[in-house]
Formats: C-alpha cells, structure tokens, sequence
C-alpha cells in the first residue's frame, strides 16, 4: 500500500529492515510520519502500530483512514488559492499556509493542508520548505482517495519526550525508529520547528536503547558519529539503490540492530 504523503527522510533500506523482521511480527513504530516504511511492512504481513507524540499527525492518519476522499477535495480546494496573483504571489501565500495551517479550524481543514503543504513543499514537511507544485497531482490525489491500511494502527502518545513511549511497547516483536539524520542537539532549546517535528536526543535515545528488552532497530542517515555511537551492535549500510554496501562512501542509510 502506498502512502499518500511524500517522505522527508528518502529511506533506501526498507529491504534490508524486511529481511531482519521475520513474517507477522507486531512491529511498533515510532516517529510516525509519512508511513512509507510502516505501510510497506503491513503489506508484508506484519501488524504495525504506528506512534507518535504530535497530535497534528494522529489527526491526519485517522482523518485519512476515515474519510480521504473529504481530505482530497478540500485539499484541491485550497491548491486553487496557490496559483499567482499580482497582489499576492503563490510563493508568499504558501509561506503564510505554512505558518497558518496548525490554527485551522476543523479536523478535516487541517488535514487538507496538512496534505496540500507535505506535497507542496521541497522538503516534504509542512511548516518548511519552498513551494513546488509539481508533487500536487492528479496521481497524488488518486492515491490519497484509494487510501486504506490493513495491519495498521496510528498511536497517539501524549508524552513530550518520545523516548519515554518506548516502554508502552513491551509486548512488540520490534521496535522500528526511523529516525534520519543525526545532528548534535547545539543550542536545541528555543530552536524554531514545525508543529509536525519531533526533537530527537540523539545521546538520550541511545542510552534508552541500551536498556530495552525488546528487539529494536533504528534508522539513519549516513553519519559518522552514528557509527561510533552504534559500535557494539549490528550495522548495516545501504548504498542509495538499496543494495547493502561494506564501503563508507557509498553508504546512505546506517540500519542498526541490536540482533
């Protein structure tokens, strides 16, 4: 099943975490986000529930696996106030979309933006990135209104720290974290994000780790300081064609396991 959002993080491993999770496994996911690796496994056969701590995220899935045929006219609705005008150019009315979109009123209005800016934006998140409207499509809009998950479940985690949901999850064959690209966390607090963001403790989520019981892998983006990190345990690097790779250069994905 495809997901209708576009993926920020541009994932190449997803055959490699299918070889480490064996057939209908319970795999608990956590920073949900565009679903591209979740929907996939589900298809696969394993059962999937998907967390997250942003409740702007739970919206969208839940409002997309009830009614995406609701999300996707209103969404093309609003597409039609991007197209230029001489008194407001699409490109600033985007940006004001961008700042604007969380404050909507209605469920179904968020998530029509929610999904109108992932498409739109160059860097598939919904509070940034520059407007590019190639994404939004009549291919784009099929997918969303054909949208229906089996083996899947959203799971909003009210928690503030994500880390501290891992242990919800004690009965899960596998906890999945796709976390992406790995950054110091310099001068975190009182940095600007988007409401859809989850900071992400790198130090903290690895100390965490250390003390599950569960089966876990994790998911980066080729860094050096995630390999010293991640020494003790299994490593595996994906090249940006999805073959795994033993050569550092060719690495786009680290995918770490702790089996």
């Amino acid at each position: 099943m495809k997901s209708p959002l576009r993926d920020n993080l541009n994932f190449k491993s997803l055959r490699a975490v299918k070889e480490l999770i064996p057939p209908k496994s319970r795999v608990d996911s956590f920073l949900f986000y565009s679903g591209a690796m979740e929907f996939n496994l589900a298809e696969a056969g394993s059962f999937v529930v998907a967390h997250t701590n942003c409740f702007f995220i739970y919206e969208f899935w839940q409002c997309a696996l009830e009614d995406p045929l609701l999300i996707a006219e209103e969404a093309r609705h609003y597409f039609k106030l991007l197209k230029d005008d001489s008194c407001f150019p699409s490109d600033k009315f985007f940006m004001v979309m961008q700042e604007n979109w969380a404050k909507q009123r209605g469920l179904y209005t968020r998530s029509a933006h929610f999904f109108l800016l992932n498409r739109c934006s160059e860097s598939a998140l919904i509070s940034s990135g520059k407007l590019n409207t190639r994404p939004f499509n009549s291919l784009a809009l099929s997918n969303l209104k054909s949208f229906s998950a089996k083996n899947f479940h959203v799971q909003f985690d009210r928690q503030e720290n994500f880390v501290e949901t891992l242990k919800t999850a004690a009965d899960s064959d596998c906890l999945l974290l796709p976390v992406g690209r790995y950054n110091y966390n310099l001068l975190e607090h009182g940095r600007s994000s988007g409401a859809e963001t989850t900071i992400v403790h790198h130090q903290k989520l690895y100390e965490n780790l250390r003390e599950q019981k569960n089966s876990w892998i994790v998911l980066y983006k080729n860094h050096s300081d995630v390999f010293n990190l991640y020494k003790d345990y299994n490593i595996i690097m994906v090249d940006e064609y999805g073959r795994k790779t033993t050569q550092r250069d060719n690495c786009e994905d680290i995918v770490i396991a702790n089996f």
